[in-house]
């Protein structure tokens, strides 16, 4: 056992350098203090004071504990039984005992308490949020439930994923914790050395709120915004806070949010320029940008943390608008880094299958590696340039209305190759992975692009005469003015998407309608969800696992990656959506905005009284332009078929590498490509190759790590608010809607939405689908008028706006806001509170 001394040190003892002992907080927070940087006195709970239970009962990896069989709840299980055998565990009273005489030492009264991982606040992983903070903890009991707590966040389901998605492996994880002299502070918040945005240099990024700083870090508020020209000197710009909720201790210990906006609000200027000085010291002391935690109190301001800002992007040009929306769209086709074998097991064929078929057309688009821009083998940046005409211009036409007349959209479902897909799917689904040989896994991964290029091809058959519809419809509605209805027009045709979404309502209204199902899924978290249904509910299992069998190959992300999990991957997300549809009655159906707007398109004057042979010409042009939806959803839907089978190879892949010696985690399979993986010979591989890979691996690991600040695609500031409006961007449904504010970062918060909300997003995919019919209203960060988020919007007939960049930063749960979806434009309501 390490001497008692180890188990607490003195913030000013340490250095950068003390990452193992002290965690990347607690380092960082070291090195400042003895720079000379005004930091709270404090002292450091060290890794040798964290006793990690035996992980040998808890496989965090596979998303079970010992001996349970494999099922849903996953890597969330695992980590809940770990946290609370942490938390019901008292304090070593060795550790307990050093961490009261440190706390004596340093004075006892209100302290800060904070997390301090070996994975955080490092240039390769900020692990920002992941880990607890608990400020104005008071006495030593306190303390030392505080400290058991922040070491139970190292096994949160957010901390696990964080590392899951880093190849950090569980078992190295460590934890300091960080006790502070709490700063009662009258503003805090964040300070960006350089725009995290843009990567300009020149440009300090302060954002303040009255209260403690978690009302900043947590986006609870809408902070004061202050751009600082550093080079200039001067406030580029300031907009005001709207100081939804204050943060302030209480005197019996913990905080409480209030509402009462301080009589001053605005952080005082002396204030603003002592950040700038401060922070471009702590910028120049590590040499690099730096995100840094600050308070002011009494005329003082002091760091309560910083971390390296990573992979700053370059200042771009200022885009056109086209290019704007361009990029929009980008941001939400590939809102994920690709990984290596992304792009080489299936984005690489899926695009090469497209730039053929579009090169068919008369146009060609730009190589893939002039897309998906590298550096040292990581994807940095996608790049979309204007596609040009070829040879094959000329005689495009004649090929797409041949095309037209040969292949009818109608009854594209009944096409051959449509059932052959399936049918290729389930044959590869049915493989024995685990019993596969090496070469047969690599033959796997190689057979699904095969069935995607099917799915192409049944595009390149239908969507000729659909896509000529849709012209001739748009030229129609033009000449009569009604282009408006463009988008109500095309929707009402089913989908598989719309097949999923009504049997999740079967599935609902079966929980709805039994009182112990009922009873089960309120009672429990999507994560515990399956485990408490196996011995209770074991019929809904059977319709429930007969949904996953239908439907569980939808992507919860992108279609272009392979890295990303399915549905069935992920069997909580299903729960959690349906936990939420259960918890309340559907909204009442009400006319369908297709039939609405058909209306007012035949009741036009012209098309009223003209001859009916025109009128049936009309409707035959809006039945085809309608199918283009359907074609376009479904072919989408049966191109993804293989992923969940081909990411299980993959996992089945790396976990052989991993027991050769290879990878630290199965998922470090990720960062190789294919090519690398077709070896021949003996298993396993011989050490030269071994080694080689694993350098392969851990390098880029290490470069992907680095990017992880870099956007892959520009984000361009849109122009700023005013008045009421706080949020602008691109219309994408017509309409005007009120709503409470719910923000939805990901799957596993789908049971959030309640009928009415107004879901707000970074991005959707067919994956969300089912929250439209509850939502009020859409605001999303990304996309354009075509993307998911708007037809779908138009589908249901609520408002949609896109492209807003800013929408999941500055709208908080709870606010009621009205969505404007004419003009683009999003409201908050007077008198609106945070929530």
């Amino acid at each position: 056992m390490p001497p008692t001394e180890d188990h607490v040190v003195p913030l000013d003892r340490l250095t950068r350098t003390d990452v193992g002992l002290a965690g990347g907080k607690a380092a960082c927070l070291g090195e400042l203090v003895r720079g000379g940087f005004p930091v709270p006195p404090g002292f450091v709970v060290t890794t040798a004071a964290y006793r990690q239970p035996d992980l040998s009962r808890y496989d965090v990896t596979e998303g079970r504990t010992a001996g349970e069989t494999t099922g849903g709840g996953g890597t969330t299980t695992a980590g809940e039984a770990v946290r609370t055998a942490i938390i019901e565990a008292p304090v070593p009273e060795d550790v307990a005992e050093a961490v009261r005489t440190a706390y004596r030492d340093l004075g006892g009264g209100p302290v800060a308490v904070r997390s301090s991982a070996t994975t955080e606040d490092l240039p390769e992983a900020a692990f920002a949020g992941q880990l607890d903070t608990f400020l104005n903890v008071i006495g030593e009991q306190s303390l030392l439930d505080a400290v058991r707590r922040c070491w139970a966040s190292l096994w949160t389901a957010r901390a696990i994923d964080y590392r899951d998605s880093r190849g950090i492996d569980h078992g190295r994880a460590r934890i300091a914790v960080v006790v502070q002299r709490m700063v009662r502070a009258e503003f805090a918040g964040v300070a960006f050395t350089s725009d995290p945005v843009t990567g300009d240099r020149h440009t300090m990024i302060i954002d303040a709120n009255p209260g403690l700083g978690e009302a900043v870090v947590s986006g609870l508020v809408t902070a004061e915004h202050i751009v600082v020209d550093t080079r200039r000197s001067r406030v580029a710009g300031r907009s005001a806070g709207r100081g939804e909720v204050v943060v302030r201790p209480r005197a019996e210990g913990g905080t409480e949010r209030v509402a009462e906006r301080p009589v001053e609000a605005a952080l005082p200027t002396p204030a603003v320029w002592r950040l700038v000085r401060i922070g471009r010291d702590v910028e120049r002391h590590f040499g690099r940008p730096q995100d840094i935690e600050w308070a002011w109190a009494e005329g003082t301001a002091y760091v309560l943390q910083t971390r390296p800002v990573t992979a700053l992007p370059g200042q771009p040009a200022e885009p056109g608008r086209v290019q704007r929306m361009m990029d929009a769209m980008l941001r939400e086709v590939v809102p994920v880094r690709p990984y290596p074998i992304d792009m080489t097991a299936w984005a690489s064929p899926l695009v090469g299958l497209v730039e053929k078929t579009v090169r068919a057309t008369g146009i060609t688009v730009q190589p893939l590696d002039r897309m998906f821009v590298e550096e040292g083998g990581v994807v940095a940046r996608l790049e979309l340039t204007w596609p040009r005409l070829n040879r094959h211009a000329l005689s495009a036409p004649v090929r797409l209305v041949r095309g037209a007349r040969r292949y009818d959209p109608g009854r594209w479902r009944s096409d051959p190759m449509v059932d052959a897909m399936q049918r290729h799917a389930h044959e590869l689904r049915a493989r024995d992975i685990g019993g596969a040989s090496w070469p047969e896994l690599v033959a796997l991964l190689q057979e699904g692009p095969r069935i995607a290029a099917a799915g192409i091809e049944l595009r390149l058959r239908y969507i000729p005469r659909t896509a000529l519809a849709l012209g001739g419809l748009y030229v129609t509605l033009t000449v009569l003015r009604r282009r408006r209805l463009m988008g109500a027009l095309l929707s009402g045709v089913d989908t598989f998407t719309t097949d999923a979404n009504h049997a999740l309502e079967d599935l609902a209204a079966i929980i709805r309608a039994d009182p112990g199902l009922s009873a089960t899924f309120a009672d429990h978290t999507p994560d515990e969800l399956l485990a408490a249904l196996r011995p209770s509910a074991p019929s809904f299992l059977a319709d429930f696992h007969t949904f996953l069998d239908h439907y569980g190959h939808r992507d919860t992300t992108t279609p272009l990656l392979i890295t990303q999990p399915a549905w069935r991957d992920r069997p909580e997300v299903i729960l959690g959506i349906l936990k939420g549809l259960a918890a309340q009655p559907p909204p009442p159906a009400g006319p369908h905005p297709g039939e609405q707007a058909e209306q007012e398109l035949f009741g036009h004057p012209l098309l009223r009284r003209a001859p009916a042979p025109l009128r049936t010409a009309v409707r035959t042009l809006l039945r085809q332009a309608r199918w283009f939806q359907q074609v376009r959803d479904d072919t989408r839907f049966l191109l993804v078929l293989p992923l969940p089978t081909m990411r299980q190879a993959l996992l089945e892949m790396g976990r052989r590498l991993v027991a050769a010696g290879v990878l630290d985690t199965d998922q470090d399979i990720f960062h190789l490509r294919l090519n690398e993986l077709d070896f021949a010979g003996t298993w396993p591989p011989e050490p030269e190759r071994r080694a080689d890979l694993r350098e392969r691996a851990t390098r880029r690991k290490a470069k992907r790590a680095e990017l992880a600040g870099t956007p892959l695609v520009p984000t361009h500031p849109v122009s700023e608010p005013s008045g009421d409006v706080v949020l602008r961007g691109t219309p994408g449904s017509a309409g005007l809607a009120d709503g409470p504010v719910r923000v939805i970062h990901g799957t596993e918060e789908f049971a959030n939405l309640r009928n009415g909300d107004v879901l707000v997003a970074t991005y959707t995919s067919p994956a969300w689908t089912p929250l439209f019919r509850r939502a009020a209203a859409v605001v999303v960060d990304t996309g354009g008028v075509v993307s998911h988020a708007a037809i779908v919007a138009r589908e249901y007939g609520i408002p949609a706006v896109m492209a807003t960049v800013h929408a999941t930063a500055r709208l908080t749960d709870g606010q009621r806001v009205r969505v404007d979806g004419d003009d683009g434009v999003v409201r908050l309501l007077p008198g609106a509170d945070a929530g």
